[in-house]
């Protein structure tokens, strides 16, 4: 075979779980071709630096190493001509929602091709233009869709209208979870972030809870998985049918089954099937299994793509009154997100094992 298939992996805490290599004819061949989480004192507030820093935390260093970090040297290959784009489709949210998961996972489909980092031109550089924003997307062929995730646009006001005045028929993805684990999950990255620096960072209870032992509606996480809160603000500038809101929970439990209706939202042929995923025994998730084909040799490659341990750290433990009085806090703010996008498929209601 004269053909030189060099993968140059990249550094970072997201990587290949394997790779294997196998002739067409192979009978397992049956995956697309890619060209390719009493009383009390105050309650306290995030410090000013985990505030300022939220959004400015890009996660690239997350991302998987994509073909064109590699190098491929075949016979007779032909390079297709490639040109850089506004975004099609951009990844608005929301933060601790799973947006790493869902971008990286699109972005095994053929016709798709996204951005590493968080991008930030709506909520931090829109004073840098418009053909900035292009400079930073990825090059991209005929046929094929760049898309951008910053989960920072969804909670931030600003975002909706300068995108409308940017690209008005932008298809907006939003990837939500249960909002109270949202929220934890949100914590838990401020604690980690924290400790992992050598400092210490308050429990949860004390940010959640005042004085008299009841929420504090001002604490910002809880602020962020107020969905409804947002999504008004979006809808002011937006139709409802420009949005397809992917259910985060069935997303990690099922991913093919969301990314179909992704898929046909975005106007592209089905391509991510069950067959596209394995289940990860030891990190407790699904993961993603690429697979690359040489349009011009016999053979195929397949490299699977699972997520770091970051994006799976275990949750701080809540007393279940506590977490039933958060559930119960954020019950009627629920109600008013599924009115405002007309869906009541959602299941955001305490489990027992919870």
């Amino acid at each position: 075979m004269n053909c030189l298939h060099m993968f140059i992996l990249a550094v970072g805490l997201l990587g290949w779980c394997g790779s294997g290599c196998k002739s067409k004819s192979s009978s397992h061949d049956r995956h697309p071709s890619r060209s390719t989480h009493q009383q009390r004192e105050p309650a306290v507030q995030d410090s000013s630096t985990d505030e300022r820093d939220i959004d400015s935390e890009d996660d690239s260093t997350e991302a998987f190493p994509d073909l064109e970090d590699s190098d491929i040297l075949c016979h007779d290959y032909q390079p297709k001509p490639t040109t850089k784009i506004l975004p099609p489709a951009v990844i608005i949210g929301t933060r601790k929602g799973g947006t790493r998961a869902l971008v990286e996972f699109l972005n095994m489909h053929s016709l798709i091709r996204r951005s590493k980092p968080e991008i930030h031109f709506y909520d931090k550089h829109f004073d840098k233009g418009v053909d900035w924003y292009i400079s930073q997307m990825p090059e991209v062929t005929q046929g094929q869709v760049p898309i951008e995730k910053t989960p920072g646009y969804f909670h931030t006001p600003i975002s909706p209208p300068r995108l409308r005045q940017t690209k008005n028929d932008t298809k907006l993805l939003i990837i939500m979870r249960d909002p109270v684990k949202r929220l934890i999950s949100d914590y838990n990255q401020f604690y980690h972030n924290n400790v992992g620096k050598g400092n210490d960072y308050p429990p949860i209870e004390q940010f959640l809870l005042n004085s008299a032992g009841e929420i504090n509606e001002n604490y910002p996480p809880l602020q962020r998985s107020i969905y409804h809160k947002h999504m008004e603000k979006w809808l002011e500038y937006f139709p409802l049918d420009q949005f397809y809101i992917v259910d985060g929970d069935k997303f990690i439990k099922e991913p093919w089954v969301e990314l179909e209706q992704v898929e046909r939202f975005l106007g592209i042929p089905p391509e991510l099937g069950r067959d596209n995923f394995y289940f990860n025994q030891t990190k407790g998730y699904f993961c993603g299994k690429e697979m690359i084909e040489n349009v011009n040799m016999e053979w195929s490659c397949s490299r699977n793509k699972c997520l770091s341990k970051s994006k799976g750290r275990k949750p701080p433990k809540l007393a279940d009154n506590i977490l039933r009085q958060i559930y119960e806090f954020m019950e009627p703010y629920n109600q008013l997100f599924f009115e405002l996008v007309n869906r009541t498929d959602f299941d955001w209601t305490m489990q027992e094992t919870e």
